[in-house]
This record gives C-alpha cells, structure tokens and sequence, in this order.
C-alpha cells in the first residue's frame, strides 16, 4: 500500500510503429437542488467534464511530419445537464455518444490539418481558464445544473430550463468538420475550420509565460459564420491570468447575430476570482468565486445571473480531484415572479 505500481505497461498498437495510449476518466457527484417548490438529491455525471475513454494513435515519419488518430466516446449516466426535479429513476441514453473521431496530419512548419469529427475552430474559446477548477465551475455554467427548470413562484408552474436561460456562446461546439491549425508564433495561434452547411470559424488563441513578473496568460478569441447551417453569427473569447502566487482571473464573454430581428440579441459574460495554494502535500488546492449574467439567450427579455462559491482538491498521486461548493440562480422575467434554483454538489473525478 502507498507504492507505485512498476508492472509492465502491456497495451500495444497494432501496427509497428504507431504508439497507442488509452486513457479516460469517471466523474461523478451527488447534487442536491431547491427550485423554491420542492429540492431533490441526485446521483449525476458531472457533464461540466463527462465520463469518458480515449485512444490515441500516433506515428512520426521524421522530425517534420507525423500523422495520429482520435476516439474519444462519453457514457453519461442521469448527467446533470439533463436532471429534472420530477424525475423519479436516473436518465440517460445508456450508450456510448461521439465526441471526437477525428484523424489528423501535422507539419512543424506548415502546422495541423484535423478530418473528422472533433473541436471547430472556436471550439473552447469561450472557456479558458487557469483557476485549477473548471472541474466543477467554468464558464459553462449550464452543464451542473442545466437540466433544472425555473418555476413561477405564484402558480408552480415550470418556466425556462436553465440551459435554455444561459449560454456562454461557445463557438459551434464539435462537428464533423475540416480544421487547419497554425504553427505557433510568439505564442499566438490561428485556427479555421469549415462544417456542412456553408458554416465556418476563425480563432485566434494567445498563451505566455511572463517569468519576469511571475504571470502566465491564456486568451482566445472567435468568429462563427453561420452559412446556411445556423440561423445566427457570433462572437466570443475569454483570457485568464495566473500569477505565481495562486491568485488568478478569468474573464468570458460573447455576443449573437440573430438576423432578421433587433430584439433579440444572446449575450453572455463570465468572471472568476480564484486562489491556488498548498496546504497538504497531496496537491494543489484551488478556491474560486464566479459570477455570470446573461441576456435573451432562448426568450427575449430573459435576464439570467449566477453566483457560485467552489473548491477542487487535488490528490495528484490518485489521478483525483474533489470538488465542492455551491451556485444560486437567478431569472428575471418582465410580469413574471420566477424562484430562484439553488444548487449544492460534492464529488470527484478519477482519471486514468
């Protein structure tokens, strides 16, 4: 007990000169939530980073080229981006569901060409962040709780899910598409790709270790055109910042195009405060408080906000982090008397 394991790594490639590695992880939390009517304690998947098994498979012809391959499959069971208040057993499709298929070509002065399913190009741009918890607090709020909807606080009735009431316009997600990535220059990045429908992306990603006054930045920054696949264009980005001393700020935020209407127009910004330190030798420990508002995402005139308070416990010899904390959520509808929806959780993920 307490000793590392040394037996022999015995997962082999089927061709010669491809090396194969096969990783993954579980992530599971127990939720308790209180929508103003009634509260319930699920057993969920944390959909912030799903349950899921990766292989990679990676070949060099010479210091130039190299070529790879990516499946990467999540099996969510009751994920918390789905949970229902009324629900009485766990839900979930019981299947493994596609994230990334994806083969890819890459050149050290001509950079990296992706076919297949995978990252767009502004995929992740929405949601950079240093603050050692995204775990369980991003700027992807919606995934922790998302599933749950608001009730009127006169009639009971449910209203709006959080999902539908928050966004943080997150590029165009993952797709079967073809991506072309940049070298990387002075620590800048460029990044297109193009989807079915006439709908492509541009990004620009920034990463820098400012030694001198003991900062490191990470920013990115986004384009979606949504051809005739989408009914919107979008703009999007974030930047974080992590000084040597723990403390750390992440920023988000975005915008939506809706054309045809001056009335409606998605809007969302996102900002974290967090500390990182060490107080037991197992690994880090991180502390962070958030707080995010958006506007007219699904119904016109919807004014969502949140503010969450979150630790993530590092035990880095056991691949695992635990979490804690707590979000309230907040509706603000024009002649409607919305409940708040207040969220505990506590769980942990194991990577392998």
């Amino acid at each position: 007990i307490g000793q590392q394991s040394t037996a022999a790594k015995v997962v082999t490639s089927g061709k010669e000169d491809v090396s194969l590695e096969i990783s993954g992880q579980v992530n599971r939390l127990a939720l308790i939530a209180d929508d103003g009517d009634e509260s319930r304690i699920f057993q969920a998947d944390n959909d912030n980073s799903s349950t899921r098994v990766r292989w990679v498979g990676k070949a060099r012809l010479n210091d130039e080229y190299s070529a790879g391959a990516l499946i990467e499959v999540q099996f969510e069971s009751n994920s918390t981006a789905n949970i229902d208040i009324d629900q009485e057993a766990a839900g979930g499709t019981n299947s493994f569901t596609e994230r990334h298929l994806t083969t890819w070509f890459n050149s050290e002065t001509f950079g990296k060409l992706w076919l297949g399913q995978g990252d767009t190009a502004s995929n992740g741009t929405s949601e950079v962040d240093l603050s050692g918890a995204s775990v369980i607090a991003y700027s992807g709020i919606a995934d922790v709780a998302g599933g749950l909807s608001f009730k009127n606080a006169v009639t009971g009735a449910k209203l709006t899910r959080i999902g539908q009431a928050y966004s943080n316009l997150d590029g165009r997600s993952r797709d079967d598409r073809i991506r072309y990535d940049t070298p990387t220059f002075a620590g800048f990045k460029a990044s297109a790709s193009f989807v079915d429908g006439d709908a492509g992306d541009v990004a620009l990603r920034y990463s820098a270790n400012y030694e001198q006054i003991g900062i490191k930045v990470a920013a990115a920054i986004a384009y979606a055109d949504g051809g005739d696949r989408y009914s919107n264009d979008q703009i999007n980005g974030s930047i974080s910042a992590l000084h040597q001393s723990g403390f750390n700020l992440t920023f988000g935020s975005g915008s939506r195009d809706i054309p045809g209407t001056t009335t409606q127009d998605p809007f969302f910004y996102y900002v974290k405060a967090g500390y990182m330190f060490d107080p037991f030798s197992v690994g880090k420990t991180a502390i962070i408080v958030d707080y995010a508002e958006s506007e007219d995402i699904t119904n016109i005139d919807d004014e969502f906000t949140t503010l969450g308070i979150f630790v993530v416990q590092n035990i880095d010899r056991l691949g695992t982090q635990i979490y804690a904390g707590f979000r309230n959520h907040q509706l603000d509808r024009p002649g409607v008397s919305v409940d708040d929806i207040n969220v505990g959780v506590v769980g942990a993920r194991v990577k392998f």
